[in-house]
């Protein structure tokens, strides 16, 4: 799915669902289908958080019937036993539902995978214990009863049809937040954290932050349904807010799709419906259930409404393809391979002498292991720098540091005129640096635009309530990123597959693309991992010549590359390693004499 620009389109979604809003208690009469429209409405406020946790952050959740019961009880408790206005004890309700989940997430987000989800599961039954237990204040097992309803001065929401209005409002707005925040800065960052998380980070995503916030995030939609959930049934208990009913939400989650807004809303209604539809079969009501939902999972994994739409898409791109003739790709640009081998870059190396980038005596050891010994090196503004040796020799891990994926155990990197050895990815990101990878680390469940959009978020911008609000400074910023990168994806050849999915672009598309992604903040410095691994000889020589092109604009590179015949060809100096030391610093000429140099790659000559 594409990132659009806020318009007059993304508006006829939540237009369509109003109406039906509206409409559908004009053709239902019956009290108890009105009951059930109440809690589909309630259980989609909860699933558009979970949504946004697991689906678009990837953080998965079995916790959040707690979070449900604890907005519940919270707004029973001071609507009932304080007197305070219903009004006021949801929002009380909903700051102590994030406060708990701030306290409960900053631990608990430091897990992956099953770990996670233990957790959560063990903070669910903790919470229902709690409620049981505590008896004098919640009730315990017989529950809590007599929890007023929500009235505007002296008019009662006290009856299904006025609480069904009540409720699909706040649930439209659910909606309307969610759509917004996932098409924002703040929903690339998530989809890119999802994806990968060390490269999120390095993109200048703050993944542990955005963990905490769409955690707390999601536990306040599901608090605010819970106090509505009270005040609509007017008793609350423990049997509610189970673990049950927990897996019952992420498995509306599922079912609607992973990375859907509009799907948690389907799933919603698809579960809370399923028992009721299959009531006639009360004895076998749980094997329809369990085999209609294995049927699902197995052929759409993703979910039925991301297949409906993929699908749509395939269709839709046939039918472009046959009403366009087929055309040749065009070249990245008009200087190519050929004449970057003619190219006199002696004549071009006219560098300024004051260095961006100055390591001191770094080290670093992994157990008993030396990765990197003692290394002290510049970097130059304006220059190409490249960092060689052989495999093994520590070149990757030297970048890892630089950018801090690795602490130094000792030494000191200091860029610009400020230390950034013990920074995080991300903040030494929005002080101006940037980098690819050995391994391609492409989002590929986002498409090839948003992929650069995320490249730029190392650069201040809107965050969460900015974007779910989608004010006016966000849509101006909005349209300066997406500018910038069309601009990065012309740059290197890539504007005609903007709209495309990451993971269809070949293997070179994809390297251009992570360059294209690296160079949209316009950074100081790119650091570029291995670039033209895996390339033929004409794709070397245009990367080769894209790297030179970067330079001219001002940005300096500091590259590890294999490839020595793109190292001599663009290089200013060179700096080789060997067993994590550095046995050679010069300029290309120098190091192709060098005769330590020439030792290390078993005699060999350049």
């Amino acid at each position: 799915m594409s990132t659009r620009s806020f318009d007059g389109k993304s508006l006829i979604g939540p237009a369509i669902l109003a109406f039906f809003i509206i409409s559908l208690p004009l053709l239902i009469s019956n009290p108890y289908y009105l009951n059930v429209l109440n809690i589909i409405g309630l259980n989609t406020i909860v699933v558009v958080g979970l949504t946004l946790l697991i689906g678009y952050a990837g953080q998965v959740s079995l916790g959040h019937a707690a979070f449900y019961g604890i907005g519940a009880y919270t707004s029973a408790i001071l609507s009932v036993t304080y007197g305070i206005s219903p009004w006021i004890a949801i929002i009380l309700a909903a700051l102590v539902t994030a406060t708990i989940a701030l306290i409960i997430g900053i631990p608990t987000l430091k897990l992956h995978g099953h770990y996670l989800v233990m957790a959560t599961l063990g903070f669910n039954l903790i919470t229902n214990i709690i409620i049981v237990q505590c008896d004098s204040v919640t009730g315990g097992p017989s529950g809590f009863p007599g929890i007023p309803p929500l009235s505007i001065g002296r008019w009662a929401i006290d009856s299904d049809i006025r609480m069904y209005f009540l409720i699909w409002s706040v649930t439209l707005v659910a909606i309307i937040f969610g759509l917004n925040l996932a098409r924002s800065r703040v929903g690339r960052g998530l989809r890119a954290l999802h994806s990968g998380e060390a490269a999120a980070n390095c993109m200048g995503v703050p993944t542990r932050i955005y963990k905490i916030k769409i955690f707390v995030l999601s536990a306040v939609f599901a608090s605010v349904a819970g106090s509505l959930y009270a005040h609509y049934l007017s008793f609350v208990s423990p049997k509610t807010f189970d673990i049950f009913f927990s897996v019952e939400l992420v498995t509306m989650v599922i079912i609607g799709g992973l990375g859907s807004i509009w799907g948690g809303l389907f799933g919603s209604t698809f579960i809370t419906s399923l028992p009721n539809l299959l009531s006639s079969f009360d004895e076998y009501k749980d094997v329809f259930y369990g085999f209609i939902l294995v049927v699902i999972l197995i052929s759409t994994p993703e979910g039925l409404i991301l297949e409906i739409c993929r699908k749509i898409d395939v269709f839709r791109k046939k039918r472009r393809q046959g009403n366009n003739d087929s055309r040749d790709k065009q070249e990245l640009d008009t200087v190519g391979p050929s004449s970057i081998s003619g190219l006199s870059l002696a004549a071009s190396r006219q560098i300024l002498r004051e260095p961006l980038l100055r390591i001191k005596n770094m080290s670093k050891r992994f157990g008993g292991i030396a990765a990197v010994s003692e290394i002290t090196f510049e970097v130059e503004k304006g220059s190409v720098t490249s960092l060689i040796g052989p495999n093994g020799a520590g070149k990757t891990t030297t970048i890892n540091l630089i950018y801090g994926v690795y602490r130094p155990n000792k030494g000191t990197i200091i860029f610009g005129h400020n230390r950034i050895d013990g920074l995080s990815s991300y903040q030494i990101a929005a002080r101006g640096m940037a980098r690819t990878f050995q391994n391609l680390q492409i989002f590929d469940n986002i498409t090839v635009l948003e992929n650069v959009m995320v490249g730029a978020h190392s650069k201040p911008g809107s965050e969460f309530l900015v974007s779910m609000l989608h004010i006016p400074p966000y849509q101006k910023e909005e349209e300066m990123i997406r500018e910038k990168s069309m601009e990065a994806l012309e740059f290197f050849g890539l504007d005609e597959a903007a709209d495309s999915p990451a993971g269809q672009l070949s293997f070179g598309e994809q390297k251009r693309l992570e360059m294209a992604r690296a160079i949209v903040s316009k950074p100081e410095l790119i650091l570029l991992d291995e670039p033209v691994a895996g390339l033929n000889r004409a794709e070397s020589m245009e990367i080769a010549h894209l790297i030179m092109k970067i330079r001219s604009k001002g940005t300096t590179v500091l590259l590890v590359e294999h490839d020595i015949n793109v190292v001599m060809r663009i290089s200013d100096k060179v700096v080789v390693l060997n067993y994590g030391t550095m046995i050679a610093e010069g300029s290309p000429k120098q190091v192709q004499t060098n005769e330590a140099v020439l030792s290390a790659y078993l005699g060999g000559s350049f």
